[in-house]
């Protein structure tokens, strides 16, 4: 005997670790326990259609209900896998079993021998059972020629159709059948299997690596036994995250990590080394992209449920986006993420993806962080609130101490009550007057005449000149108030007339409150009109309130305002 027979013949994973049993089979309990519990009761249907995504168990489901169809020492609905029928079975030699790949079979006269075949009963078991992969890949012809079989089968006939494409069945097909829709493997379900073919094999793997290992199979288990047999090949029987990403030329976690803190930083120069590095290493664009759509999903699946549940990856890596997903807003990831998916789409069809790549990260990196609109009016009222209480506690202040020699003191913080920016007015002048030259023309009173408010001054002036020039410097003026009041200072102009002009006009002067700057006056002659008037216009504004949107509602109660009609 030569040598090469003498060595163990060796056999892929997804072979070599195919379930036998119902209870082996990953992630389709669904299906499995159903088809255990028709077996026990003997209400096992003629036709099944097993569909769903490929490498997730359906032709091997198949085999393992064909076994306990005919097992002859059945254990629990589950086949011995020990008895001659069990044994046939598995090594494919079972003549009452007969496999059929639809895409090489699917002529009519393939269908019409394995009708008149099927009138045969079984030689070994109790059923006769066709297992057709693929059944979507049949003609017209063939289809019709099976329908009179598989609506009137015999009592020792079985099919089992198994498709990745159900849509493509006929419906009549369909309707004959009992359907089992497979679902796709979940990360953890991939992973643990691999954790125990890894185990049962001796073979040496971290957490990062089956993790990594289990997206790539993308819901497919035979994939990622494929892909596994793959990193084995390459990086021997110790396998370390580094070593697998460079066999299968992924894209590491800290790369996105990397992308995400450029983005966040508005680091611009960053994001185009990013784009280059993806360009040069040669990696594909559309699966760097979808990998950060799948990092930035991961962060706002964290933001959204405050826990981590719902994300795959190990210990590690989950601190790593805890930490990361407290610089952003959950606006913030929806956009980044819709930026993605967009760049994703014009991608395909881009003859410069690489430009369309930069752009999609230079976009990101220059985007304003969003403020939700119920933090925002919430950050309102706490500041109007205070504001009111300070505003408070200084005219009680005020009620009961007597304005002292100290008039010239500094003033406490928070302190813009009337009396206060009054009396400190001249001073503040005197000190910044020296750097602000603007600030002579208030010294004098001749220009300007200062009307004092609880945080607010308002210059009067005739000057159109003057009042412009304030209106320039309003900015920079109220910015030097409010640090030296430490409060804050808000300041207007206003337009009065001159002497000369007030002989020739017998008008009143406009009085300023800082509460209502348009007063409404009438003559008295018309007050019975105006008050019926503010009657129908409170009216108008109760009704109105029925049919504002909450969220207007609310700002105008925050603020004490209405609508001008």
């Amino acid at each position: 005997m030569s040598k090469i027979n003498t060595q163990e013949q060796y056999v892929v994973t997804a072979r070599k670790w195919r379930p036998m049993r119902f209870d082996e089979v990953v992630g389709q309990n669904h299906i499995t326990q159903t088809l255990k519990n028709a077996i026990k009761v003997n209400r096992a249907h003629h036709a099944y259609l097993f569909s769903g995504p490929r490498g997730v168990g359906k032709t091997t489901t198949a085999r393992i209900l064909a076994r306990a169809m005919n097992c002859l020492d059945p254990q629990d609905q589950e086949p011995c896998n020990k008895c001659e029928t069990c044994r046939s079975v598995i090594d494919g030699m079972s003549i009452d079993v007969i496999e059929i790949d639809g895409a090489s079979n699917n002529s009519v006269d393939d269908i019409r021998k394995l009708r008149e075949n099927s009138k045969y009963p079984p030689t070994f078991g109790k059923y006769k059972m066709y297992i057709i992969d693929e059944v979507h890949m049949l003609s017209n012809s063939a289809f019709n020629a099976l329908l009179k079989t598989l609506e009137e089968p015999p009592p020792h006939l079985m099919f089992v159709f198994a498709t990745t494409e159900s849509h493509k069945v006929p419906a009549t097909i369909l309707s004959r059948c009992q359907r089992f829709e497979f679902r796709r493997m979940n990360i953890e379900d991939v992973v643990k299997q691999l954790r125990f073919i890894s185990n049962k094999e001796e073979i040496k793997i971290d957490e990062d690596s089956l993790i990594a290992i289990a997206q790539k199979a993308d819901g497919s288990m035979r994939d990622g036994q494929s892909i596994f047999d793959q990193v084995v090949a390459f990086c021997g029987r110790d396998i370390i995250y580094s070593d697998m990403a460079h066999a299968l030329r992924l894209i590491d976690q800290e790369f996105y990590f990397r992308v995400s803190k450029a983005i966040r930083e508005k680091n611009i120069h960053e994001v185009f080394n990013i784009a280059k590095e993806v360009v040069d290493r040669g990696y594909d664009i559309s699966e760097c992209l979808g990998g950060m759509l799948e990092h930035f999903r991961n962060m706002l699946a964290i933001k959204a449920s405050g826990d981590t549940n719902m994300i795959d990856a190990s210990d590690t890596y989950i601190e790593k986006f805890k930490n990361e997903t407290a610089y952003f807003s959950k606006g913030d990831l929806i956009r980044c993420m819709n930026t993605i998916a967009n760049t994703e789409q014009s991608i395909r069809f881009s003859a410069q993806p690489r430009v369309r790549f930069e752009l999609a990260l230079v976009k990101m990196a220059s985007m304003d962080s969003t403020v939700e609109i119920e933090k925002l009016i919430d950050d309102i009222r706490k500041i109007s609130e205070g504001k009111v209480i300070n505003i408070q506690q200084s005219v009680e202040s005020n009620n009961t101490k007597a304005i002292s020699n100290e008039s010239n003191s500094t003033p406490k913080p928070s302190d813009t009550n009337k009396n206060t920016l009054m009396n400190h007015w001249e001073k503040f002048i005197q000190i910044h007057i020296d750097k602000n030259q603007f600030l002579s023309s208030l010294q004098s009173g001749n220009i300007f005449q200062p009307r004092f408010f609880n945080g607010e001054i308002v210059l009067e002036t005739d000057s159109d000149f003057h009042e412009e020039s304030i209106i320039r410097k309003k900015e920079q003026f109220e910015k030097l108030l409010s640090d030296y009041f430490n409060g804050r200072v808000s300041i207007k102009t206003k337009k009065i007339r001159n002497e000369a002009t007030r002989k020739h006009t017998s008008e009143p002067i406009e009085e300023y409150s800082p509460i209502k700057e348009n007063k409404l006056t009438k003559p008295k002659s018309e007050n019975k009109d105006f008050q019926s008037q503010t009657s129908n216009t409170k009216q108008k504004e109760i009704s109105s309130d029925e049919s504002k949107h909450p969220l207007d509602q609310k700002i105008l109660n925050l603020f004490d305002a209405r609508e001008s009609l």
